[in-house]
C-alpha cells in the first residue's frame, strides 16, 4: 500500500509540474486572458489537490499513531474543508476560462456573486460538519464536491461550445468541453460509487490531477492556435479603433500603429504596406505628434495600456 500511494504521489507532482510549465509557456507564446485563466485554474486545483488530498495521507502517516480517533477525525475534516477555497478559485477560474475560450466577458459582477454564493455554502459546510465523525462528515463534502464539479465543468463545456466559434475551431472546442465534462463526470463517480476507503482517494486524487493535466497538454500539442487568438484580436481591434477615433488617427496611420505594436520595423512596415520608407516615417511622426509620444515603445505602451483598460472597463 505504502508503496502505491508513493508512486502515485509522484506521478501526481510530475503532472503538477509538467502542467505548471506548459500553462506558462502557453502565456508566453499565446499572451491572452483565457490563458492566464487557465494557469490559476491550474494552480488553484493542484492547491486543493496536495493540501486537501494529499494532506490527508500525511496526516495519517506523520500523526495517525499519536491522535485519538476523535482527534484524529475532527483534524481530517478540518484540513479538507481548508483545502475547500482553492477549489472555489480554481472553479471560478475554469468559469471564466470557458467564457474567455468562447469570446465572451466574464464580469466583475459574476465573480462576487460566484464567490459569494459558493463560500456561503463552504461556511454551511462547516457548520453542518462540525460536531460530525470523520466517517459521517465525509458523505456531505463528496456531494458538495461531486455536484459543484459537475455543474461548473457542464457550464464551462457549455461555454467552449456554444460561444462564438469560428469553423475551424468547433473541432478544438468539442474537444476542450468533453475533456471537462467527462473529467468531471468521471471524478465525481469514483467519489460516490467506490466505497470509502484508500484506494478510492487514490483514485480520485489520480484522476484529479491527471484531467486537469489534459487541458493545457491539449492546447499545447493538439489545439490550433489560430481558434483562441481570433475572439481576443476581434476585441483588441475594437479598442484600438476606438483609440484612433480618439486621437483622430487616419486608417492609414491605423494600420501603422497595428504593425509597429506588432514589433515591424519601419522597413518592415513599407514593405507589408507597399508604399515608401519615407511615407511610413511621415505617417508615424504624425502618430507621435497626435499621441504626445516620443518614440514607438512609448507608442506601443500606450496603446496596450489603453486596450487594457478598456477591456478592464467592459467587465465591469
Amino acid at each position: 500500500m505504502k508503496i502505491a500511494v508513493l508512486i502515485i504521489f509522484i506521478f501526481c507532482a510530475a503532472l503538477a509540474s509538467g502542467s505548471i510549465l506548459l500553462s506558462s509557456r502557453l502565456i508566453r507564446e499565446h499572451p491572452l486572458p483565457l490563458m492566464r485563466s487557465l494557469f490559476y485554474h491550474i494552480i488553484f486545483i493542484f492547491a486543493f489537490g496536495f493540501y486537501g488530498v494529499w494532506g490527508q495521507f500525511i496526516i495519517v502517516t506523520v500523526a495517525g499513531s499519536q491522535l485519538t480517533p476523535d482527534l484524529l477525525s475532527t483534524v481530517s475534516v478540518v484540513s479538507l474543508l481548508m483545502g475547500m477555497p482553492f477549489l472555489v478559485f480554481g472553479w471560478m477560474m475554469l468559469l471564466r476560462f470557458g467564457s474567455e475560450y468562447a469570446g465572451y466577458r466574464f464580469s466583475n459582477y459574476l465573480v462576487a456573486l460566484f464567490l459569494l454564493v459558493n463560500f456561503g455554502l463552504l461556511v454551511s459546510l462547516g457548520v453542518a460538519t462540525r460536531d460530525m465523525e470523520y466517517s459521517e462528515g465525509m458523505p456531505l463534502i463528496k456531494y458538495y464536491y461531486s455536484g459543484s464539479v459537475i455543474l461548473f465543468s457542464l457550464i464551462t463545456a457549455w461555454l467552449i461550445v456554444s460561444g462564438r466559434a469560428p469553423s475551424s475551431g468547433k473541432t478544438d472546442r468539442r474537444s476542450l468541453a468533453a475533456i471537462i465534462a467527462a473529467g468531471a463526470v468521471a471524478q465525481a463517480a469514483v467519489l460516490l460509487l467506490l466505497p470509502h476507503s484508500v484506494w478510492m482517494a487514490l483514485a480520485f486524487v489520480f484522476l484529479l490531477f491527471a484531467v486537469t493535466s489534459l487541458l493545457p497538454v491539449y492546447l499545447t500539442y493538439q489545439a490550433d492556435p489560430k481558434t483562441y487568438h481570433r475572439e481576443d484580436q476581434g476585441h483588441q481591434q475594437e479598442n484600438l479603433d476606438e483609440f484612433c477615433r480618439k486621437n483622430e488617427i487616419s486608417p492609414r496611420e491605423a494600420d501603422i500603429i497595428r504593425e509597429i505594436c506588432n514589433g515591424l520595423s519601419n522597413q518592415e512596415i513599407a514593405d507589408k504596406l507597399f508604399i515608401s520608407l519615407q511615407t511610413v516615417k511621415d505617417h508615424t511622426s504624425r502618430i507621435y505628434s497626435k499621441t504626445n509620444v516620443r518614440n514607438r515603445m512609448q507608442l506601443m505602451t500606450m496603446v496596450r495600456r489603453i486596450i487594457q483598460l478598456q477591456d478592464g472597463q467592459a467587465d465591469t
